[in-house]
């Protein structure tokens, strides 16, 4: 059987619960910071290794093939949680950006270093 994320029980995945996240503005730019963090590492696995997952049968035999289908077919699944996981941290940022922008502590076109900086030796 094939890797199941969240299993919702008779092979179909459970919907998402909806969760509200609550962040004290001085850390949203840290927050948002190892999110990316994280996005990056998993995608760039998944663009580096992501096909190497998938099976190749080791000898010529039926047991082989069917052992390396199950196999493939689990990384496949894996593949696409982790792809849609990467989706889900991409929504996430966006928000942190949002609220960022929101407590003015990013500008429009971006972050403001400065700003951080100051805070972090208690110029600002």
């Amino acid at each position: 059987m094939p890797f199941m994320a969240s299993g919702g029980g008779q092979g179909v995945p459970a919907p998402p619960a909806a969760v509200t996240m609550q962040v004290e503005p001085d850390r949203v730019l840290a927050l948002k910071a190892r999110y990316e963090a994280v996005r990056d590492s998993v995608q760039d696995f998944l663009d580096a290794r992501g096909s190497a997952l998938r099976a190749v049968p080791l000898a010529a035999d039926e047991v082989s093939g069917d052992a390396a289908e199950v196999f493939s077919d689990n990384a496949t699944t894996a593949i696409e949680v982790s792809r849609r996981f990467v989706d889900e941290l991409n929504l996430n940022i966006e928000q942190l950006h949002q609220a960022a922008v929101g407590y003015r502590l990013v500008e429009d076109g971006g972050e403001t270093a400065i700003r951080q900086i100051g805070k972090s030796t208690g110029d600002a």
